[in-house]
């Protein structure tokens, strides 16, 4: 969504993605956070993308006393998916060794408490006006990247007819480098690109057959080395989130989330 967001001639986004001054970095005052924000010829709005604020309950009431008008966009993904991949994430960040799930689960309670999205988003919607939070599902953005992006543009306040080049882009992928020199250098060649207005460009140059061969035989998968959570775990966990997700229903007004019709469909 970051990327997305950055490929509008009318967005800029902060350098880097995650800035967590509303989180981790306040101290460091307003002056501090807007400078890593460039603005260009014909920029409008600027973005970035913190997961920190989210679960960080400073985060709301900070970032409304900076500007009582900000935007505040919520992407949820299904919470038993979202502690796995938290896992897989602080291995390929060399945060943890190679475990198990469960071993990592019992070693960081993160996992789990970053997942009552109901405790936090209730946070932002007592801080900011209803109109100004728009939560969105990665499930459903997967279904559509198109109408998720054209939402996301008319909810910023920018021309929501911008096609992106970048809507059909893997990104986020669980893997790590074979050779982590070469994906460091190509991933500052990348930044460089975009630091230069030149997303769109830098979206071909990845699609043609060369660059696509050499990024795909740098990747392997996490997910292949390490096994998937066990049946027990799971059943825990979607106890364990179940009121969680019993309020977030009733927060959005919605029957069901896009995550349990999967799991209706695989318990059949």
């Amino acid at each position: 969504m970051h990327a997305i967001a950055g490929s509008h001639p009318e967005i800029g986004i902060s350098d880097p993605k995650e800035v967590d001054f509303f989180s981790y970095y306040f101290d460091r005052g307003y002056a501090w956070y807007e400078g890593h924000f460039v603005e260009g010829p014909s920029t409008r709005v600027y973005f970035e993308s913190s997961p920190s604020y989210f679960h960080d309950p400073r985060a709301p009431e900070r970032a409304f006393a900076y500007r009582s008008d900000l935007k505040v966009l919520a992407l949820l993904r299904d919470p038993i998916k979202r502690a796995f991949s938290n896992h897989l994430h602080e291995i390929i960040k060399g945060h943890i060794l190679p475990c198990t799930f469960e071993d990592g689960l019992e070693n960081n309670p993160a996992y789990v408490e970053q997942g009552l999205y109901a405790t936090h988003l209730g946070r932002w919607f007592d801080a900011f006006p209803a109109d100004q939070v728009r939560v969105m599902f990665a499930e459903e953005i997967s279904i559509d990247a198109g109408a998720a992006a054209r939402d996301v543009f008319a909810f910023c306040g920018v021309d929501p007819a911008f096609d992106s080049p970048i809507l059909h882009e893997r990104r986020n992928e669980s893997d790590r480098a074979r050779l982590p020199v070469l994906r460091t250098g190509l991933r500052a060649g990348g930044d460089w690109l975009r630091r230069q207005g030149m997303e769109p460009a830098l979206a071909r140059l990845k699609q043609t057959g060369p660059v696509s061969a050499l990024l795909k035989a740098n990747k392997v998968d996490i997910r292949s080395e390490i096994p998937p959570m066990t049946a027990d775990t799971r059943a825990a966990l979607t106890e364990r989130f179940a009121p969680e997700m019993d309020r977030l229903r009733q927060m959005l007004n919605r029957d069901r989330l896009p995550w349990d019709a999967v799991r209706l469909a695989s318990a059949s």
